[in-house]
């Protein structure tokens, strides 16, 4: 009687492969995900507070520095700097919602062309909106280089040109390299990459729009110290009666000895007339003649309290 043959085992299946370690959830996330969640970690009050107070702070600063007074002396609290703030952020916030406008508009007119069938000039036609848009944004970067290493007249006496150059020229390339990407169907740089790029690119706009804003608070402050040198004759007068004689007058201001104060026995004994107010911060008062001129005069800082009687005289 034959034997059978015990059947061959079955062959071993092969090994699988080690899976490739899986990409975390943080790096799957998009760029916008990762802004919304930046802003809301942040919270829009914080951040609305926090620019209100910053450019009250740059515009309060520029206008009393045009008197030569710096803001630290002034003693000027948090809420005043705030109550500076509201007259200066309806410039930047209004630009910056334009601006915001206008990239909207834009990326719906660019959206209407990458749509559009156009035959066989299609491609070349969206190709060329991609190359003209990344070398916008080349030379705007080149203008922010050239504004922030070249510190020449040229260069430097256009306000927000530099900033806003550096804020929109790093996202007009990112968003030129986007439209070649919708356009061609495949991506020029890996996902890691694009996405750090594209997270570079909205740092560098953040940073350029504040720093706009900061130039333009800036302005806004020094164009409110000229215009208070110049209405200076409308605010009411001011006039001071010490107890000690002061020294170093400003031109246009009267100096008058009390006649008889002594014998009388009253407390102040010199009046001072020809001052205007410029401000009261901190238990001091800040004082300028009403003809002050930048380079000329000074301004005159003294402390308020019992040693002193001040008298305002509204003007006609």
């Amino acid at each position: 009687m034959a034997t059978v043959p015990p059947p061959e085992p079955p062959p071993t299946p092969p090994a699988p492969e080690p899976a490739g370690e899986p990409e975390s959830s943080t790096d799957q996330q998009p760029v916008s995900a990762r802004i919304r969640q930046l802003a809301e970690a942040i919270g829009p009050t914080t951040l609305a507070t926090a620019l209100l107070v910053y450019f009250g702070y740059v515009a309060t600063r520029a206008r009393y520095q045009y008197f030569g007074v710096p803001l630290d002396m002034t003693g000027l609290s948090n809420q005043d700097l705030m109550l500076q703030g509201l007259e200066v952020v309806y410039v930047p916030a209004a630009l910056m919602f334009l601006g915001v406008l206008t990239c909207v508009g834009i990326h719906a007119f660019v959206k209407w062309l990458l749509a559009r069938d156009t035959g066989d000039d299609s491609s070349t036609t969206h190709a060329l909106l991609a190359y003209l848009i990344m070398l916008v944004g080349v030379l705007l970067i080149a203008r922010a280089l050239i504004g922030m290493f070249v510190q020449g007249s040229d260069t430097s006496v256009i306000i927000g040109a530099t900033p806003l150059s550096l804020a929109i020229g790093p996202a007009a390339v990112a968003y030129g390299m986007w439209v070649y990407t919708q356009q061609r169907g495949r991506t020029l740089l890996s996902r890691r990459l694009a996405r750090n790029g594209a997270l570079c690119a909205v740092g560098l706009f953040i940073a350029g729009l504040f720093w706009a804003s900061t130039q333009l608070a800036w302005a806004y402050g020094t164009g409110r110290g000229e215009e208070d040198a110049s209405r200076l004759d409308l605010r009411p007068e001011v006039v001071i009666d010490t107890k000690e004689p002061l020294d170093g007058l400003p031109t246009g201001v009267t100096a008058t000895r009390l006649d008889n104060s002594e014998k009388e026995g009253r407390a102040y004994h010199h009046r001072y007339a020809g001052f205007r107010l410029l401000l009261s911060s901190g238990g001091r008062l800040f004082l300028v003649t009403p003809d002050w001129e930048l380079g000329r005069d000074r301004t005159i800082v003294l402390p308020y309290g019992d040693d002193i009687r001040v008298q305002l005289m509204p003007q006609p």
